[in-house]
């Protein structure tokens, strides 16, 4: 029952994790495409954040 438990609340965070790293790389293509197209900067350094941000996350998931 324990490990059942266990197991779902892990396959839940996977999902959720899952979840994160697709939004985040959505946002990121969207400033791409922005970027692109009109050349702003502004949506370059957007990108550079999330970029970061992603960085940031999966070095917490590999200390985890």
């Amino acid at each position: 029952m324990i490990s059942r438990k266990f197991e779902n609340e892990r396959l839940r965070r996977k999902q959720e994790e899952k979840e994160i790293i697709d939004g985040l790389l959505d946002i990121y293509n969207d400033y791409k495409w922005l970027y692109e197209q009109f050349g702003d900067e502004q949506y370059e350094q957007m990108m550079e954040q999330i970029v970061e941000q992603l960085k940031k996350f999966t070095r917490r998931k590999r200390r985890e």
